[in-house]
């Protein structure tokens, strides 16, 4: 029984490690939407035309999504 509840305590050890990784991988999702959401508050703050700013915005989201080797 003791061996079991050590068992427990490592496959709870290694979930709490997993939601950790996961809630810090969260949080910098989190900054760089909040960078990119300041930026495109200052491209609009350029008076820039809404077409521009689409055309800005649609280019930067396919080279996001773009393949890339290591990103």
């Amino acid at each position: 029984e003791l061996q079991q509840k050590v068992e427990e305590t490592e496959v709870l050890k290694m979930e709490l490690q997993m939601l950790e990784t996961e809630r810090v991988r969260l949080s910098l999702v989190e900054e760089k939407l909040l960078d990119v959401l300041q930026l495109l508050q200052q491209l609009r703050g350029l008076n820039i035309s809404k077409r521009a700013l689409g055309k800005i915005l649609l280019s930067t989201l396919e080279s996001c999504c773009d393949p890339q080797p290591g990103k």
